[in-house]
């Protein structure tokens, strides 16, 4: 509305008129227009019998890893602290909920449209994809799978659409829930980064969520989880919003709060403490925006994370998350003893600003591979985002910055040890389960005064881990299951053979390609086509489990996997000495004739010779595959020795652990047979699908399956025998010998206790 200054009444008199008038047309333009309303809603019924188009004002999806992770992370660091394995799923609709923010929608020509949240809804629906994939494989959940799929599919759960219609994404979706193969070839950015959010859901989600957790977990996140929902009304209200929601001037972040808090309590010239910590936030936000407030917390979890924090209310959980000057605050008490002036400051003195230059060179260490750091390096690719808490808890005042990269560097040692022995074991990796292990080490980090102090701590705590190992011989590569875990192993060994043969391929070539080329592939050594070995199974499903054990797997440029196609051993190997050592020692002439002296000088500097050998068609395959577990084996212990990670271990094993607080530890296998409840070598059926599967229970606590292999959890050894990505081990798993469920031995155990 444009108001006219005028001199005279007569002016001032018309004007009013005309803003009338124009006030008038503007009501018959839009009628009576409703207020903006907004409500909780959950997710279920945020997706039920609804389907979102995109307003055409909305930036394109743009979430990557680091949001995407998130995202899952939140999700399953609110549900696990609460899941019980003996509860029943509908229980899971009783726990605490969860909220996700808020959803601005509007209505246009009988369509719902999104105005704002289009990165969460479109992230989600990917998620209740991944879970509707796990859910169609059994039996147990198959109403969940219904349900599901009606959520994805939007409007209609029988059309060919879904809940987010976007005509560029609906391909993508459609081979995501249908587990089909997806040519990224001529795609629009939009799509990769979407597809490529699909796969990191896949590889963050903790795996006990996927597999015994999955019901409850689905169940949670269905009834529990909600948006708030701000229906806007028309298309122009909707953009209204969108511009509010996203455009609110500059307002204080927690980095602001946190600087005043700290500083206004100095002695000294607060203008140049200020100009000292814009140094700071600027170097850091070179990095990485989020890096200043990544550093902060850091340095709060590291020096005073368990400080007046008690595990067993979930204070601990909820202070990850609080704003920094906000938690200060109320644990001022517990933190500095003194109430003196400037003691606030010295935590920017003392410890921000004089470790904020080595934490910036430990956050370019794990975006680029640097020698000397490159565990760093390994630890950020399998997605551990937080992984500086010990390495700041162990650092002492007076280090310089190379001590602290030393200490970093076994910090970082320490842990890619536990991600590749867990990983061996099928157990969960993820950065809540790291967060759980590092957790206790944090106080007697800080009185490690010196590198050799730090390096018995560590030896101390992964003593334990080495006998993980064993399960070379019996792990199985399964696509979407571990496929992120076995080509980082793979490549750890292509790499660490070729580096001491002269070669010198890093790691990051193997795993993540700078020149932009297609990256190095998983490939099986034998292919799909039976009857063409020696020794082979008769059974195809056997066949294909052998196959699948890492000796039966190479490493090759992504290209070259591709066009060798269906070709049997035997012609392969004739072209495997191209590329890396493990693949070319499969050929005879790798321990013959010219141009493998440097490859026989490493057999023998390291012992290897009668670990590596050629293929010979006329083995059967089982023998085959055994001898390279062996030989993987072999090279895996020597990869992560401690001496090479630097760790010190103990003259003999240390007592037990006591028991930690916080969550009730889960029932294992050998607790029952500890107890009496089941025996060694019992045998044990598993049947669906009219298909019976027997396994047996060994002494150690593990099962072995019809595959040759063994594991820990019942819910793994269900998912080897019926191939399958996801099973309620303990509920498909019966004693023959009394009919009883584990899960029902289970449930006496844990009453009795």
């Amino acid at each position: 509305m444009v108001w006219v200054r005028s001199s005279n009444r007569r002016g001032q008199g018309a004007c009013r008129v005309v803003a009338s008038a124009m006030a008038a047309k503007l009501r018959r333009s839009y009628g009576a227009r409703p207020l903006v309303s907004a409500k909780g809603i959950k997710i279920r019924e945020f997706f039920d019998g609804r389907s979102f188009d995109l307003g055409h004002f909305q930036r394109s999806y743009v979430w990557e890893q680091p949001q995407v992770e998130r995202l899952v992370r939140d999700l399953a660091e609110k549900f696990r602290p609460q899941w019980d394995e003996a509860q029943r799923e509908d229980e899971a609709e009783e726990y605490e909920p969860y909220f996700l923010g808020s959803v601005i929608t509007y209505s246009e020509n009988g369509q719902t449209y999104l105005a704002d949240g289009q990165q969460r809804v479109i992230t989600l629906l990917l998620l209740l994809i991944h879970l509707y994939r796990l859910t169609d494989q059994r039996e147990d959940v198959q109403d969940l799978s219904a349900v599901l799929r009606r959520l994805i599919r939007g409007e209609n759960g029988m059309a060919r659409r879904f809940a987010v219609r976007a005509g560029d994404f609906h391909t993508c979706f459609d081979h995501l829930l249908n587990d089909q193969p997806f040519s990224q070839d001529g795609r629009n950015a939009d799509v990769l980064r979407v597809w490529n959010a699909s796969q990191h859901i896949a590889a963050c989600c903790p795996p006990d969520l996927q597999e015994d957790a999955l019901p409850h977990f689905t169940r949670w996140l269905l009834e529990r989880v909600s948006v708030v929902e701000i229906e806007a009304g028309d298309a122009d209200r909707g953009k209204e919003l969108f511009v509010l929601m996203n455009d609110r001037g500059v307002r204080l972040a927690p980095l602001d709060h946190l600087k005043n808090y700290l500083l206004t309590d100095a002695p000294s010239d607060p203008i140049e403490l200020d100009r000292r910590w814009q140094g700071m936030v600027n170097t850091l936000q070179a990095i990485d925006r989020n890096a200043p407030m990544d550093f902060v917390r850091t340095i709060l979890r590291a020096r005073y994370f368990d400080a007046g924090l008690d595990e067993t209310t979930g204070e601990a959980e909820r202070a990850r998350d609080a704003a920094p000057h906000e938690w200060l605050h109320d644990h001022t008490e517990d933190i500095w003893q003194s109430t003196k002036k400037g003691v606030q400051a010295r935590l920017f003195t003392e410890w921000l600003e004089p470790r904020y230059g080595a934490y910036a060179e430990l956050q370019r260490a794990t975006t680029e591979l640097h020698e000397g750091l490159e565990p760093l390096w390994y630890n950020a690719f399998n997605r551990l985002p937080q992984q500086f808490d010990l390495t700041f808890a162990a650092v002492q005042f007076k280090d310089t910055e190379a001590a602290v990269l030393r200490k970093a560097k076994l910090v970082a040692n320490f842990i890619d040890l536990f991600v590749v022995t867990r990983g061996l074991s099928e157990q969960p990796h993820a950065q809540s389960d790291l967060d759980e292990e590092l957790a206790p080490l944090l106080p007697a980090a800080r009185e490690s005064r010196t590198e050799e102090a730090l390096s018995r701590l560590l030896g101390e705590a992964a003593v334990g881990w080495y006998k993980a190992f064993a399960n070379v011989d019996s792990l199985r590569y399964r696509e979407g299951v571990n496929r992120p875990f076995v080509l980082y192993f793979l490549a750890r060994l292509t790499a660490w053979v070729e580096r001491r043969t002269g070669r010198g391929e890093p790691v990051q070539q193997l795993l993540d390609r700078a020149d932009g080329q297609r990256p190095y592939e998983i490939e099986h050594l034998f292919t799909k086509r039976t009857g063409a070995y020696a020794g082979e199974p008769e059974a195809s499903a056997e066949f294909k489990k052998l196959r699948g054990r890492l000796g039966g797997l190479i490493l090759l440029d992504g290209p070259e996997n591709a066009s060798l196609g269906g070709l049997l051993l035997v012609d392969k190997v004739e072209v495997y000495p191209r590329y890396n050592w493990l693949a070319a020692s499969l050929h005879p002439d790798s321990y013959r004739g010219r141009g493998v002296v440097r490859f026989k000088n490493f057999l023998t500097e390291h012992g290897l010779a009668d670990r590596f050998r050629a293929y010979d068609p006329a083995e059967s395959i089982d023998q085959f595959i055994g001898h390279r577990n062996a030989l993987y084996q072999e090279l895996a212990r020597r990869v992560w020795a401690p001496e090479a990670l630097g760790l010190t271990m103990p003259a003999a094993p240390s007592p037990a652990p006591s028991a930690r607080t916080g969550p009730k530890r889960r029932v294992s296998l050998a607790d029952l047979l500890r107890a009496g409840l089941i025996r060694p070598e019992e045998a044990l059926i598993g049947r669906r699908k009219g298909r019976e599967h027997r396994a047996t229970l060994l002494a150690d606590g593990r099962i072995r399956t019809a595959s040759g292999g063994s594991f820990s959890a019942p819910t793994r050894a269900a998912m080897d025998a019926r191939d399958v990505p996801s099973e309620d081990g303990w509920r498909f798993w019966t004693i023959e010998r009394t009919g009883e469920s584990l899960a029902a031995v289970r449930a006496r155990y844990s009453a009795a206790r």
